[in-house]
């Protein structure tokens, strides 16, 4: 599925529908995630509340609650090391079981 991100504030904002929120297990209670990149691919997870201290050194992010899903804010560091320039690229998202993976898209 192909998505463009919007500004906010100093970072650009992937909105995250609630279906797809749901197949990741997110809720309003359970909403940070883990973000891990490998290849010029972001992999975001979904970090349960008992496995927060396990992550605590790692690059977690809560998403905000945005209408009737949530957002994912990532900041131009993030979006360079995947190669994307949020003012003209799109994003390319696949759910693989309860992960997001996002890359450049084509």
């Amino acid at each position: 599925m192909k998505k463009n991100l919007t500004t906010n504030g100093n970072t650009w904002q992937l909105y995250i529908s609630k279906p797809i929120a749901k197949l990741m297990g997110i809720s309003a209670q359970n909403k940070i995630v883990l973000l891990t990149i490998e290849n010029k691919i972001l992999t975001v997870k979904l970090v349960k509340n008992d496995d927060l201290e396990n992550v605590k050194d790692l690059l977690t992010k809560n998403l905000i609650k945005r209408s009737a899903g949530f957002g994912l804010n990532l900041p131009l560091p993030i979006l360079e090391l995947i190669d994307v320039n949020p003012e003209f690229d799109s994003l390319e998202i696949d759910i693989q079981g309860k992960n997001l993976i996002i890359r450049k898209s084509n």
